[in-house]
């Protein structure tokens, strides 16, 4: 997406066409001049999406200067917020867990009981036999 922004930017500027007398920033070179203008325009146009794409999030500047600042205060209490919920969905996903560990462990409880119930039958019948 930069890349396209970028070119179009340039593409844009070679349209344009160039002044018949170059600003000193461009050193001459008419194709320096059309990259300088084509990283104006990403530039603008990246500023212009992220403030978008954080006024669609719901946060708001707090200032306009020679930097959009976004208050910390809103992305703590979404953090906050965030937190809170992994911990209950963690939470949800613990319970079968937990409760399959029970069971297992009664299962397991079971078995060692009924081998143990076999084993002296076992027992019980080699001592007959061997008499």
């Amino acid at each position: 997406m930069i890349m396209g922004i970028y070119t179009g930017g340039f593409v844009a500027s070679v349209l344009y066409g160039t002044p018949a007398e170059l600003p000193g920033v461009v050193l001459g070179f008419p194709m320096l001049l059309h990259l300088e203008r084509a990283g104006a325009v990403l530039a603008v146009v990246s500023v212009v999406l992220i403030f978008a794409y954080m006024t669609s999030l719901g946060h708001l500047p707090n200032q306009v200067g020679s930097v959009i600042g976004y208050s910390a205060a809103d992305r703590q209490h979404d953090h906050e917020r965030l937190a809170v919920e992994i911990g209950r969905r963690l939470e949800r996903r613990l319970v079968p867990l937990e409760e399959a560990e029970r069971a297992s462990d009664e299962v397991l409880l079971v078995v060692t009981e009924q081998l143990t119930a076999l084993d002296r039958r076992l027992n019980v019948v080699e001592t007959r036999r061997s008499k």
